[in-house]
């Protein structure tokens, strides 16, 4: 009986601290969309999230932040010269 209670008790402790995790998750990734818009990035909360898993995930931050300026740079190049 002991052990139902035990296990019980660390299935609900599991499930609060994934909870906290992931509204502290969402709060970190609100910091971040906020200062990206203070920082006129041009980058939206999807976008942020997607850089933030891949940052995570090992990608090398510096190396990131010289691909996406360089996709932007290459998208504004593409938009002029096809301007409508």
């Amino acid at each position: 009986m002991q052990q139902n209670i035990n296990g019980s008790n660390i299935k609900s402790q599991i499930r609060v601290s994934s909870l906290s995790e992931k509204e502290e998750a969402q709060e970190t990734l609100e910091i971040i969309q906020e200062m990206s818009q203070i920082l006129n990035c041009g980058l939206d909360r999807q976008q942020l999230a997607i850089l933030v898993s891949m940052i995570e995930n090992g990608v090398n931050p510096e190396a990131l932040s010289l691909v996406v300026n360089e996709m932007k740079t290459e998208l504004n190049t593409y938009k002029k010269i096809h301007k409508q």
